[in-house]
């Protein structure tokens, strides 16, 4: 009768050592907020002035003026083969380029 609660302590104590304790209900939740302009808007990506920079070099420089020149509050760079979230964004730019550093395609989301 021993042998086997031992066997099952054995087997449950790292378990419990792996389990996360429940969140109180004190603890703010992290949410990422969609940005607001001073007007009550939302700021929003403006695809419509992104064509110009098709097959150009993305560098430094080249992203922040595509970050101006659409609204968008931020970007994101993909590379080819880089695993990327598929979650939309109105408020980010996303921008493809292939091994040269080349945009292949710039968008909002």
């Amino acid at each position: 009768m021993r042998m086997p609660l031992l066997l099952l302590l054995g087997c449950a104590l790292p378990l419990t050592a792996c389990s996360t304790p429940p969140k109180s209900s004190t603890e703010p939740t992290v949410v990422d907020p969609v940005p607001h302009v001073a007007d009550g808007g939302t700021m929003e990506c403006n695809p419509d002035v992104l064509e110009q920079f098709n097959g150009k070099v993305a560098d430094e420089a080249l992203v922040k003026e595509a970050v101006a020149a659409s609204g968008a509050k931020n970007a994101r760079v993909v590379k080819p083969g880089m695993a990327v979230t598929m979650d939309f964004r109105e408020d980010r730019l996303t921008i493809n380029v292939n091994g040269k550093n080349e945009i292949e395609r710039i968008g909002c989301n």
